[in-house]
């Protein structure tokens, strides 16, 4: 068998996920130490911003002014909706609209145009389904935007909104950390198995996925039920310790119940079976396509045909079973179909693989368990 591919995969199996793993490190980085706590000090100076006063205007204070209603209009796009509020009407002194909030003006649908002056508000609820056109509103903005408007006693805050702002940041890099570890985990896991027989098992890689999206979903919601970076951490690393505690259990005992080679009685069947398998090896008798064997007794044959009437290619009685196991990814071919199991054969001093289903395996011992 040609190592060479078995190597370039084995490099590749170490360096992808090490690639990956710092590149999603370093985003982390980038969003834990710079985005979420920039996020964190606006709402923190928003907060603690006080009213302006009379006389002088400035971004750092909350500025009030008042404006009158004109349309209240709910976008749907796809699967979501936005809500709008067009003001205008906005009443002497109480100083102009934020600049950022003057849009293209809309039609209406007898063709006059809208006010030029929209809110995106937050939800329907309060404020926005208990206007009308007409309704006085309140407009607070700070740093240039509209923040929130009151409608009597009701407060609804706009999507500028800077509470909560380092929430979707600081998922987003802990999600990034919990699957950039795990790659790196991964890496490491490859680099020491590299001198070991690699097994093919699925459950080799669905539970480290499995329990990776686990940690990363908990780690994605951490955010919206603390209040704030420290607290959504501790709680990413006390909801890991049982997942991975899990994962471990499962992969002792996953590794005790799986031997690498396989014990397996061979059975000669009675009479011809075709059932599914492949002939892999530098053999003349190994074709491609040929997704069929055919087992009788003094008999193992490769065939294209389901039935396993034509196009028969026998093994020659050199061949000889060595031992029955799992897949291993350097074995040639294709991955193998959960279920699958190789006969380890030798013909001469050339390695060949029977690949079939574990149910099928005894008919091949069988068949290749020849009598002079």
């Amino acid at each position: 068998m040609n190592t060479a591919p078995a190597t370039v995969r084995d490099r590749s199996a170490v360096l992808a996920p090490a690639v990956i793993g710092v590149a999603l490190l370093l985003v982390a980085g980038w969003l834990l130490l710079a985005t979420a706590p920039r996020a964190l000090d606006e709402e923190r100076a928003f907060v603690s911003a006080a009213g302006c006063p009379v006389a002088e205007v400035s971004t750092e204070c909350r500025h009030t002014i008042t404006a009158t209603v004109t349309t209240a209009a709910a976008d749907h796009k796809h699967r979501s909706t936005s809500y709008w509020l067009g003001l205008g009407h906005v009443q002497e002194g109480s100083g102009p609209l934020p600049g950022r909030l003057k849009a293209s003006p809309a039609r209406s649908p007898a063709g006059r145009a809208a006010p030029p002056h929209r809110v995106k508000m937050d939800g329907r609820a309060p404020v926005f389904a208990a206007v009308r056109p007409g309704a006085t509103l309140h407009l607070t903005y700070w740093r240039g935007e509209i923040r929130y408007v009151e409608f009597h006693d009701l407060r609804q805050y706009t999507t500028a909104d800077p509470r909560g702002g380092y929430r979707l940041p600081l998922a987003g890099a802990l999600v990034s950390l919990s699957v950039g570890v795990a790659c790196l985990r991964a890496a490491y896991c490859s680099a020491r198995s590299a001198t070991q027989p690699p097994v093919y098992e699925p459950w080799r890689f669905t539970l480290p996925l499995g329990s990776v999206l686990l940690i990363a979903c908990f780690a994605f919601g951490t955010p919206w039920v603390t209040g704030g970076v420290p607290t959504a951490l501790l709680l990413t690393a006390v909801g890991a310790v049982p997942v991975l505690s899990g994962a471990a259990w499962l992969t002792h005992r996953h590794r005790r119940r799986t031997p690498d080679t396989i014990r397996v009685n061979p059975l000669v069947p009675p009479a011809e079976e075709c059932f599914p398998g492949t002939i892999l090896g530098e053999v003349p008798y190994c074709h491609e396509g040929f997704g069929y064997l055919v087992a009788a007794p003094g008999l193992l044959a490769a065939t294209p045909d389901p039935s396993g009437r034509i196009a028969r290619r026998p093994v020659p009685r050199t061949l000889t079973a060595v031992r029955v196991r799992p897949p291993y990814w350097t074995d040639p071919g294709p991955r193998p179909a959960p279920g699958r199991q190789v006969v380890e054969c030798r013909d001469g001093a050339t390695p060949v693989y029977v690949v079939t289903q574990q149910d099928y395996v005894p008919w091949v011992l069988g068949a290749l368990n020849r009598r002079p």
